[in-house]
């Protein structure tokens, strides 16, 4: 049974069959159908014969190993349940995708029959920035590499950022990998001149391909010189592999972006602050790239887009979505209008600016628990007043305020702090974490 179609029955190891209703679409490992299953509709990935290369008994023993474990994070579209084999062949069903979550490759690219795909705000594309690393983050802590991180992997839903991560079958335990190495273009240098299999260390390259793609659409290493009239396998090893240069490498211009191909780079490079261009030079540079410097772990980029997401305001002449860092004094790159100075909460690793709207995430207070979820608070206006403002308390934690005055008073949650500079506000029982008014 190499093809399936609509009527056949698949065996389930756990017993029962899984009926096939359609195809859903077909790539280089299998094809995926939809099915019915235990009465609910799945997605079944059904595999093409010989794709193992005589390691179909390691792959169907992974699959089932990962299975047990279960996912991550929600984020993953896991393997929940592994056909038996039949005539050499075998699949896995997972849950379909829900309606409202776009392919990656859809932000990159338009087509004849459907435009771009854009993503709603700069807080969305923080969102599935953060929810993505975040993912990563907890499977790497789980003993696990991905192996092949690339635009295939994802499907965003671009109102507010949330995430799903497909292909989920080349997920293997540290050391192991069972002939995967990954997909040109977002394979890391070390792999693409085959001196190592894929690792969490390789999957921290192809990470950081797929957040610049995010925020700035190209490619971070396509540029004048990676872009020949014709290309070969000889200078795809050496543009990915021996010889990668980032197109805005502070020391070598060679690979600047090719005038005429590079409209989004021209329209975000200038858009995002300096922090996250300086965080993808410092990823892209040749140490990290070649091996010779430590690549950027997910603890570091989950801080710098939850000082991103802090950071996005918006222009109260033009509702513009702009950020914060370049300070009060900036004008809005819109309308060009100088914005008002505005209070900000100053914790141990932020400013989080306090004007209307604006959240205060757990992760801004304490980064330390991994909690990348938790709203702590928001500020509101004030409704006889709305040019005053005040934090109220999202949290079931009951916070403590000290005041300019040297008491202190308790703020339970659905409370609200009056925004006034120099209040310290003590989020739970623990001092340390607090943040100050300024």
């Amino acid at each position: 049974m190499a093809v399936l179609k609509a009527g056949d029955k698949v065996s389930m190891k756990l017993g029962g069959e899984a009926n096939v209703i359609s195809e859903f679409g077909s790539g280089g490992q299998g094809t995926v159908y939809k099915v019915s299953y235990d009465g609910k509709e799945y997605a079944l990935k059904w595999y093409h014969k010989g794709v193992f290369k005589g390691k179909e008994k390691e792959f169907y023993a992974n699959l089932e190993n990962n299975i047990a474990k279960g996912a991550p994070t929600n984020s993953f579209l896991w393997p929940i349940g592994i056909t038996s084999v039949l005539d050499d062949q075998f699949g896995y069903i997972m849950d379909i995708r829900p309606q409202g979550y776009e392919e990656l490759t859809a932000f990159f690219v338009g087509s004849a029959k459907r435009k771009q795909v854009r993503f709603k705000s700069f807080e969305s594309i923080a969102n599935a920035a953060i929810n993505i690393i975040q993912a990563y983050r907890e499977l790497h802590n789980g003993g696990y590499s991905y192996q092949d991180i690339n635009n295939g992997n994802f499907f965003i839903d671009p109102s507010n950022g949330e995430v799903l991560i497909c292909d989920n079958d080349n997920v293997s335990p540290y050391g192991t990998n069972l002939g995967i190495m990954g997909k040109q273009r977002y394979m890391a240098p070390e792999i693409v001149q085959m001196l190592n299999d894929p690792d969490k260390t390789s999957d921290r390259f192809s990470l950081a391909v797929i957040l610049f793609r995010l925020l700035f659409i190209n490619h971070p290493l396509e540029g004048r010189y990676s872009t020949p009239p014709c290309m070969t396998k000889e200078l795809e090893r050496k543009y990915y592999g021996t010889d990668p240069v980032f197109i805005f490498d502070p020391m070598d211009s060679r690979n600047r972006p090719i005038p005429g191909t590079d409209h989004n780079l021209k329209l975000f490079w200038n858009v995002y602050p300096l922090y996250v261009k300086e965080a993808f030079a410092k990823a892209f540079s040749r140490d990290v790239m070649l091996k010779k410097a430590p690549r950027i772990i997910e603890k570091e980029w989950l801080d710098i887009f939850f000082r991103l997401k802090a950071d996005i305001i918006k222009c109260p002449n033009c509702n513009e979505e702009m950020f914060a860092s370049d300070g009060p004094s900036s004008k809005c790159f819109e309308c060009e209008k100088p914005l008002s100075r505005w209070n900000a909460l100053e914790t141990r690793s932020y400013h989080v600016p306090l004007l209307f709207d604006s959240k205060i995430y757990f992760w801004h207070v304490d980064s330390s628990e991994d909690d990348i979820y938790s709203v702590l608070g928001e500020v509101i206006a004030n409704k006889k007043n709305p040019s005053l403002y005040g934090i109220r308390n999202l949290s079931t934690l009951n916070w403590k305020v000290n005041l300019r005055d040297g008491t202190q008073r308790a703020v339970a949650p659905n409370d609200v702090v009056p925004v006034q500079s120099g209040f310290v506000i003590e989020f739970g029982n623990m001092s340390q974490n607090s943040g100050k008014i300024i």
